[in-house]
């Protein structure tokens, strides 16, 4: 026996996540939250949870934006290459502002380092956030009815013994991501926007009168306006905040199984214990639950907590374990009787800074990456929608008048009436009653 492996026994026993997991077929991975699903990359996500955990102060952080005097001079765009009216970072939402200037006549470009594709795992929102494409012009009603695959009502809201308040219309359509990206990436090329798929962003260089996007493969694109749709982990937004710690953070898990007998109505949010433990923490665990139109049986169940980012907090493995124990009780089902088609888990980091102010001429985030309304308050897609029709109108406006500066771009970004992300984090963390939630969610959330 060499040195070294002397009392060598096997490695520790894989965890109940990975050989459920590990059963699954993953399917093919796309960009954008929630569009992977093997267990790979939910260790690769703990890994960035870890790092985030562990951010110092006087990090350095890369930067991606600089600021250079002057016009662009002596800039070889070659043959057949253009200068973009707009150039939209981050292709997965980013597509649907990008389509939105497209079909008001301006040359639009989307650099997206995957390929462009909607995840296999619905988005939920309203049939009135959805038809906010209608009005900008988008999509068709007609189109709405074939990307929806669920539809249902009521939704409950309840927190332990406190009593139960059921709404209608919030959240009750269930949407495929694939079908809805894809009608977009075809409208989006047809109205004459170029997609670089592929390729990452390495840098952008700020001139006055145009901006210049470094590429990973070393090619370049300039532009007169940059878009960042980069979501939550944008390089850019990164260099903005300085690389700080997030305030707050949402960690969620979750699964999209079959087996759910009783299945017509959802939980927005339903709290039914105060503390419990996850690894070696104690949080409080919220749930979502909602019927999904793969099959008539077939149901997506969240499972998520607010934290302060702290080394030694729970890793998404250590709440995906405890989701397994927890699931069946609030479902009312039993595990093992259940076909688990997806495990679904994220890292949503909060900021008391938000919404975003613009740092940059030239540039501006839209989305997660903005900070305009934090995940779970509605976040992503919805948020994205919610804005559209305002930002897109905006920005054909900054383009027409050559409105590029940082101070003028800044109020692009009125603040949402309320941030239930943020709410969430503080309440938890500082004791608040649940009935202010209540409060809050009839008197001032904008449904």
């Amino acid at each position: 026996m060499a040195a070294g492996e002397a009392g060598a026994g096997p490695g520790p026993a894989p965890s109940r996540s990975q050989m459920i997991m590990d059963k699954i077929s993953s399917g093919e991975e796309v960009g954008g939250a929630g569009g992977a699903y093997s267990y790979n990359t939910l260790k690769r996500l703990d890994q960035i949870w870890s790092s985030i955990c562990e951010v110092q102060s006087d990090s350095k952080v890369p930067e991606v934006v600089t600021r250079v005097q002057g016009p662009l001079v002596d800039y070889d765009l070659g043959d057949g290459s253009e200068i973009f009216d707009v150039l939209v970072c981050g292709g997965t939402l980013g597509i649907f502002v990008a389509t939105a200037l497209s079909y008001k006549g301006l040359r639009v470009g989307i650099i997206e380092r995957n390929i462009i594709k909607g995840r296999e795992q619905e988005w939920n929102i309203s049939r009135k956030e959805l038809m906010e494409l209608v009005e900008v012009g988008i999509l068709s009603e007609e189109e709405i009815e074939q990307i929806i695959s669920s539809d249902f009502n009521p939704s409950r809201c309840a927190f332990e013994s406190k009593g139960e308040i059921w709404v209608e219309n919030i959240l009750n359509l269930g949407i495929s991501p694939a079908k809805l990206v894809e009608i977009m990436k075809e409208r989006f090329v047809s109205s004459g926007g170029a997609i670089f798929e592929g390729k990452s962003l390495s840098s952008i260089s700020v001139h006055d009168d145009f901006a210049v996007l470094n590429l990973s493969d070393g090619g370049s694109l300039p532009c007169r306006l940059v878009i960042d749709a980069m979501g939550n982990f944008s390089p850019i937004v990164r260099q903005i905040r300085s690389g700080r710690k997030p305030d707050g953070v949402c960690l969620v898990v979750g699964t999209c199984a079959r087996g759910f007998d009783r299945n017509t109505t959802s939980d927005i949010i339903f709290s039914s214990s105060s503390i419990r433990r996850a690894g070696n923490s104690g949080v409080q665990l919220f749930w979502e639950g909602f019927p999904a139109g793969s099959g008539p049986t077939d149901r997506t169940t969240y499972m998520f907590t607010y934290v302060d980012p702290h080394f030694g907090g729970p890793k998404l493995e250590e709440l995906l374990e405890t989701f397994w124990d927890l699931m069946p009780a609030y479902e009312d089902v039993v595990l093992e009787n259940l076909d688990i088609m997806r495990v679904i888990f994220g890292i949503f980091p909060t900021y008391r800074n938000s919404p975003l102010p613009a740092a940059f001429d030239r540039v501006l985030q839209v989305g997660d990456a903005s900070g305009i309304q934090s995940p779970v308050s509605f976040g992503g897609f919805g948020s994205l929608t919610r804005h559209l029709g305002r930002l897109s109108n905006a920005f054909r406006i900054c383009l027409k008048y050559n409105f590029f500066t940082n101070i003028l771009f800044s109020t692009n970004h009125k603040p949402p009436p309320f941030n239930f992300s943020t709410y969430l984090h503080f309440s938890t963390n500082h004791n608040l009653s649940p009935f202010n939630f209540f409060y809050f969610l009839n008197n001032r959330v904008e449904l």
